[in-house]
């Protein structure tokens, strides 16, 4: 990856209709691959702190992460572009990857992905606070259509009302944030620089939480507490084969978006991000035995409506929402 014009494809020298296919079964091995790290995670919540996986799976992803940008060519020297940018963007990253997973501990993964993939409503409100993007009244109704979506799934005030559906909603907020500085660092870093960043705060990150609920575990009924409040423990010989599993994943993941948007453009790979939720929903009943409730499956089709809707709207006007760089809502699963 060069530090040319971040909208410029990769593969402009190739037939574009050879690279853009390629782009779409990158994107779909991607969709793949990263519920299955979802699954690894949910199995290994009634045991283990979510700090303590954070921290392996950032450990075991590390080196394929560096091998993805050595074969890019996009590793040193490092292109910081601005330090605060890039630790606001680490940061909330790391905290949405957090509690997307505390969430993922009490609810099913159908409705932990469809109310994380509000993120692009947030994106919307965020790009037109900090970034001063105008919305028009097609975003207005997108945005409009999105949070009624997240409204049917989480119920709020309902007696069947979850509280971890709050988790899921701050995890696409905080990765909203996390795309916001992305867009501000534009062409001054490259995604080998932003994916060392991150997983090396993802490292510092879960040592912290470590040392700071190691001793507090509490006896709540809560699973979302639970996975937070929890003492690290020695892994088992098959919990290390997960925790290597999930490195493993995330890399390979890691890589597959970067390919995937570097070979076509975002208009037209991105809407394939959404078949995320079909595996989603298949992992979960055959996991789990667990299939979505009507409201899940009419707040899904609400969500996935509004983020196609912002999507067209922005082809239409010529510009793209996600960046060579990066801008997926699956970017730091």
């Amino acid at each position: 990856m060069t530090a040319a014009d971040p909208n410029i494809s990769a593969g402009a020298d190739q037939p574009e209709g050879a690279t853009t296919l390629t782009g779409i079964l990158f994107l779909l091995l991607a969709t793949t691959i990263f519920p299955i790290q979802d699954v690894i995670i949910k199995g290994l919540s009634s045991d283990f702190a979510v700090h303590q996986i954070v921290f392996w799976r950032s450990v075991f992803a590390l080196p394929v992460a560096l091998a993805m940008a050595r074969y890019e060519g996009a590793l040193w020297p490092l292109k910081i572009g601005s330090w605060p940018l890039q630790l606001t963007r680490a940061v909330a990253a790391f905290s949405s990857y957090l509690v997307y997973y505390m969430a993922l501990a009490a609810i099913g993964l159908a409705e932990t992905a469809a109310i994380t993939f509000s993120t692009p409503i947030f994106v919307t409100l965020l790009a037109a606070v900090f970034l001063g993007e105008r919305i028009g009244i097609w975003r207005w109704l997108a945005v409009l259509l999105g949070m009624v979506g997240v409204l049917v799934i989480v119920q709020p005030g309902a007696a069947v009302f979850e509280p971890a559906a709050l988790l899921a909603l701050a995890a696409a907020l905080f990765y909203a944030v996390s795309i916001i500085a992305t867009r501000r660092l534009g062409s001054r870093t490259n995604g080998g620089t932003m994916t060392l960043v991150t997983l090396l705060v993802y490292i510092v990150g879960g040592t912290v939480l470590g040392l700071v609920f190691s001793g507090l575990e509490t006896a709540s009924p809560h699973p979302s507490l639970a996975f937070l409040y929890r003492d690290w423990i020695a892994p088992a010989p098959m919990d290390w084969l997960a925790l290597a599993a999930l490195g493993v994943t995330s890399g390979i993941g890691f890589f597959a978006l970067s390919q995937a948007y570097r070979m076509a453009e975002a208009s037209v790979v991105t809407p394939f991000e959404y078949t995320y939720l079909p595996w989603a929903v298949l992992w979960g009943y055959v996991v789990f035995g667990v299939l979505p409730g009507l409201s899940t499956w009419i707040g899904l089709t609400l969500i996935v409506g509004s983020g196609l809707l912002i999507l067209f709207r922005e082809t239409i006007r010529g510009r793209r929402l996600v960046r060579r760089r990066g801008l997926g809502v699956m970017r730091q699963r």
